[in-house]
């Protein structure tokens, strides 16, 4: 029997009005997708904001990759998003 793979759920709640918590689960999404663990990031609230086209795309937080190319790297590794 082959071995299931890990998984992860982050919830994301917030988006530009707060970006440091905005840019925290897709940031730990991408760091779970990075050690081979299937992450999968639920939205709620403002959150659902993050996966409209554009809006992330100005998103940054001092200290923290932009939270456009973590979106698009975690997209690209195979994360979905849930809202």
């Amino acid at each position: 029997m082959a071995e299931e793979k890990e998984k992860i759920v982050f919830v994301a709640t917030h988006a530009g009005e707060d970006p440091e918590r905005a840019i925290f689960p897709i940031m730990l999404a991408n760091a779970a997708q990075s050690m081979d663990v299937e992450a999968v990031v639920v939205l709620q609230g403002n959150g659902v904001y993050l996966t409209k086209k554009g809006y992330a795309d100005d998103i940054s937080f001092p200290g923290l990759a932009p939270l456009k190319g973590l979106i698009e790297s975690y997209v690209a590794n195979g994360g979905t998003f849930l809202a």
